[in-house]
């Protein structure tokens, strides 16, 4: 069962389900005091969940959950409060909410609610921040405090707000807990997931693989924010008073340090840490009350983060879930049929051109990296381009994929207009690349990283693993799926990069240099392998490198560009053989008979482009 991604989450949920089950019946049992203390870690475990869905996933810390917990929790009280009580309590509160008096379940579905749309209306501004937006969360907690004190009418203002029922018992607590867990395991290896979990690795590698991280962020922004909603709309029945000030900057600091010491990538990170740092925190109370040391326990805080980030800066459980350990310990099996026979296959005629870069004209503070560069790519042929460094090869592919945009291109893709579309859109509609300088998702698994492609090409998280796999077994590192990306050797973390290109079902493979820093041996096996890729799939390829012999070997046609221009275009051979290109390649600019010699024969000279 725990070989695959379903069997994983639903034994990791089934799992802590029956371990909060039994806290729960457990603490029912315990003296009154013991029992509060379990249903208030209970509630804030909801709270931590709650960070773990979206900061967890997103590597966004965010300061403005607590805001949406505050939200719930007035608005929640408001519904709940019996009429005689609002009277009394809220005489400003509006005639129609006078009168209002749900049952405790509506009420707090009613407390959900409200800190979803305030969640949906403040996500929509967070998912388009990027680096920014754990800053604006901050502002998201002040502005939403700022409004908790300022409506009177129905907050009370700084004032306390009292006469909600006790509501929130250990049995209330426990069930809001398990669903919260529920939410946040199954959300963690969703579709959206899976993606927003590839953005918190590298946002740029992620669009490129066709996640619409904007998307992604605000959909986990928008979960997170129910089940924030959850927390206080049982943090409201567990006080059944309280103020502004609650709802702040202590309970922000208690529920990041929960998720902190505990690892915020895994759910059970964020469930063993929600229990550690309650038992801390109630330790320190008592020594503060017993010696009069007010503030002891918001240093205590403090302290254990600054000790966590310092000792184990991923929590103490890490980024991984305990099953995930469990089922990493042995590579996974490799395919049983022809791994090439399952890759994805486009049906286009063998030399149809299916991408036209015409006209590329980029500039970068008046250096002009691309002077009117034209490329085209076939299908099942390969297309070299080559050039010294700084003639502008990785700048083409940056404008191609929508990674740098062009002052002028005419971009076609399968005759289809792509210049103003988005990267992500791109790569779904077909623009698979490698990157000169690797950007893999390094805290993912190799599986995972090559997964994330094969959802963005319209997979479930399930057939998407088996695709993987299958690609993965194409280049020969399926043995390594179950290892994080980062703890490959160079080579086979190229090899992957090009699978997570592949795994896109593309109309183009655009790979800049995917032989740097590999030997012969390996070239001439990553050579081999591009072959299988052609003759299987149909794709066309544009291979920037700087081995001679693997692009003489490997390329229908070559391109050379010089400072930014078009030098040479034609037969890999007849190309090489020009003086001109022997003279921008090696950096010279007079020709010499010998260099085009060993270029154009020897094919052994290597010059970093």
């Amino acid at each position: 069962m725990m070989s695959t991604r379903r069997g994983r989450t639903l034994a990791s949920i089934g799992l802590w389900v029956i371990i909060l089950i039994v806290v729960t019946l457990i603490g029912s049992t315990l003296p009154s005091a013991t029992q509060l203390l379990v249903t208030t870690s209970l509630v804030l475990l909801t709270g931590v969940m709650a960070l773990q869905i979206f900061s967890g996933n997103s590597g966004i810390l965010s300061f403005g959950h607590v805001g949406f917990v505050g939200v719930a929790a007035y608005t929640t009280g408001i519904l709940a409060m019996p009429a005689a009580v609002k009277r009394t309590s809220l005489p400003l509160l509006p005639e129609p909410l006078q009168e209002v008096e749900l049952p405790i379940v509506a009420a707090m579905l009613g407390g959900i609610l409200a800190a979803t749309i305030v969640g949906v209306i403040s996500g929509l501004v967070i998912a388009r921040l990027g680096d920014a937006a754990s800053i604006a969360t901050l502002a998201v907690l002040i502005i939403l405090h700022g409004v908790m004190v300022g409506a009177e009418p129905f907050t009370r203002g700084s004032q306390t707000f009292y006469g909600v029922p006790r509501y929130t018992s250990i049995f209330v607590a426990g069930i809001t807990a398990i669903l919260a867990v529920i939410v946040a395991r199954l959300f963690r290896d969703s579709r959206i997931g899976i993606h927003l979990r590839a953005s918190r690795d590298d946002a740029l590698a992620a669009s490129t693989a066709g996640v619409r991280v904007q998307y992604a962020t605000l959909i986990g922004w928008i979960v997170s924010s129910v089940i924030a909603g959850a927390m206080g709309a049982a943090y409201a029945g567990l006080l059944g008073a309280f103020s502004p000030k609650d709802f702040y900057f202590t309970l922000t600091l208690t529920l990041l340090t929960m998720l902190i010491v505990g690892g915020s990538g895994s759910v059970a990170g964020g469930i063993v840490g929600a229990f550690v740092v309650t038992l801390v925190v109630e330790a320190l109370r008592r020594v503060g009350d017993a010696n009069e040391f007010f503030g002891l326990t918001n240093a205590g805080l403090a302290i254990i983060i600054l000790l966590t980030l310092y000792f184990r800066p991923r929590g103490l459980l890490g980024f991984r879930e305990p099953e995930e350990f469990l089922a990493y310990r042995k590579s996974p099996t490799p395919p049983d049929a022809d791994a090439a026979g399952a890759l994805p296959v486009r049906n286009e005629n063998p030399g149809q051109t299916v991408l036209c870069g015409h006209n590329l004209v980029k500039n970068f503070s008046g250096l002009v990296a691309l002077n009117h560069v034209s490329v085209d790519v076939e299908a099942q042929h390969v297309m070299g381009l080559i050039g010294p460094n700084g003639s502008g090869k990785s700048t083409f592919v940056n404008c191609v994929t929508g990674v740098t945009k062009p002052e002028e291109a005419r971009l076609t893709l399968a005759g289809e207009d792509i210049a103003r579309t988005p990267v992500w859109r791109r790569a779904r509609k077909g623009l698979g690349r490698t990157f000169q300088t690797m950007r893999l998702f390094r805290e993912l698994t190799v599986l995972d990283n090559v997964t994330v492609s094969c959802i963005s090409a319209g997979m479930s998280p399930h057939e998407a693993d088996q695709r993987a796999l299958q690609i993965l077994a194409v280049l020969g590192v399926a043995h390594h799926g179950n290892r994080l990306a980062g703890e490959l050797p160079y080579g086979d973390q190229r090899r992957v990069e090009i699978s997570r290109a592949l795994a896109l079902n593309p109309r183009v493979l655009l790979l800049d240099e995917p032989a740097a820093g590999m030997n012969p041996a390996e070239s001439r096996e990553l050579l081999r392998q591009m072959e299988t890729i052609l003759a299987t799939t149909g794709v066309g390829m544009l291979l920037i490198d700087h081995d001679v012999a693997l692009i003489r070997s490997a390329c229908d046609s070559l391109t050379v560009l010089d400072y930014g221009k078009v030098l040479a275009h034609g037969e890999p051979q007849a190309v090489l053989d020009q003086p001109e290109v022997a003279a921008a390649y090696l950096g010279w600019r007079e020709s010499d008979p010998s260099a085009t010699q060993e270029i154009g024969a020897t094919g052994t000279e290597r010059k970093s482009l």
